[in-house]
């Protein structure tokens, strides 16, 4: 377990330690701050990898820490509460109830997960691709489009590499890139660190500089009383008929299916699938992390045809497929390996430490990138 590397602590809203928080939220707007009456230091990784909380809620009767796989019961001492708790490594959701209620703790970072803001916490285990280097960095642009699919004004987030800015003539690969079930397109920026690890391949002389886009792929639609969400058909006609060409006419990449690629991380990864086999003549490269070949939230399988299947190796120039070896959708996973060997479909195939869960993602990125547009 690596310390105190953290790149950024909490998300989009601030790149520093929101630590300047004042405790009497009466006080109103703050000119100057008592810098002993600020929040406490909201956690601290020890030497056995073990994390003491210690969370402000004076007047709190019970304060209980779930992280996605165990429940802590925190102590009381004074205004705060806090406990030792062995979380893991890795990007750790955290989720706090108060006395009944959860909420959000403003001192610890906040990113997005299961379709609301999350408190996380970020432990590098010893093989993190994330730690930044001392090398020049790439910028993470917002970009906003008026969506026909959907009629809303809809968001991308974009990775420019660090050249880009630097000879106005020069055209770059680009990767498109999702997020899974519940996130959206910040996610790859906040919790996956993608900037940073692409960063750094780059400098290593790793990867070809590359465009990454990010879309927010829960398409939804408010239809009277209730939301439907359209995560298969809704966003592919979205991706093809409105990013890709706004992309293309706005930013300096190509516009050819050898300097193209998708890529998804669970949800991400079945349109990933159903995207690549659907429109094959779009993209030469194909990453599947943590994920499907077959639609197991909706059952969709327009894409699941002996028509798709059977050219799909040959016009594809690389597809990688990767799963963490504790993952739950495991059984998932090895019933697309049959399918995939029925029809001779050739892949990388690669099973890292870890569950469905954020330190398997950016290796799957991390490793991926490293294939992309090579001669």
């Amino acid at each position: 377990m690596k310390k105190n590397h953290e790149i950024n602590y909490t998300t989009g809203l601030t790149f520093r330690k929101t630590n300047m928080i004042p405790i009497d939220e009466n006080l109103g707007p703050i000119v100057k701050y008592e810098y002993d009456e600020v929040l406490p230091n909201p956690y601290e990784i020890c030497e056995d990898g073990i994390v003491n909380f210690n969370l402000y809620y004076p007047g709190a009767h019970k304060v209980i820490l779930r992280t996605y796989t165990d429940t802590f019961e925190l102590k009381q001492k004074g205004n705060c509460w806090g406990g030792k708790c062995h979380v893991g490594t890795g990007y750790i959701g955290i989720m706090i109830n108060v006395d009944g209620r959860e909420v959000l703790y403003p001192g610890l970072p906040i990113g997005f997960g299961g379709n609301k803001p999350i408190n996380f916490i970020q432990i590098l285990e010893e093989d993190a691709v994330i730690e930044p280097l001392d090398c020049k960095h790439g910028s993470v642009v917002m970009d906003y489009f008026q969506s026909r699919v959907t009629g809303h004004l809809e968001r991308i987030y974009l990775y420019l590499p660090p050249d880009y800015q630097k000879d106005k003539d020069v055209k770059y690969p680009v990767l498109y890139l999702q997020h899974g079930h519940g996130e959206n397109e910040t996610t790859w920026v906040n919790q996956g660190k993608v900037n940073f690890i692409f960063d750094n391949l780059i400098a290593q002389g790793k990867a070809k500089e590359t465009v990454v886009v990010m879309c927010n792929g829960m398409v939804s639609f408010e239809r009277e009383d209730k939301i439907e969400v359209d995560i298969i058909e809704a966003f592919e006609k979205m991706l093809i008929s409105e990013v890709m060409p706004y992309v293309e006419n706005k930013y300096r990449v190509h516009t050819d299916k050898a300097n193209r690629a998708m890529a998804g991380l669970s949800m991400g990864s079945m349109q990933t699938s159903v995207i690549t086999l659907k429109h094959q003549d779009l993209f030469d490269y194909v990453g599947i992390f943590s994920g499907f070949v077959r639609d197991v939230l909706t059952g969709y399988e327009a894409h699941i045809k002996a028509e798709y299947m059977e050219t799909y190796s040959e016009k594809m120039k690389y597809i990688f497929r990767a799963m963490g070896n504790e993952d739950i959708f495991m059984d998932a996973f090895l019933n697309d390996d049959e399918l995939l060997k029925a029809y001779g479909i050739a892949h990388d195939r690669i099973i890292y430490p870890g569950y469905h869960e954020w330190k398997v993602w950016q290796h799957c990125i991390h490793d991926f990138a490293q294939k992309l547009f090579q001669k």
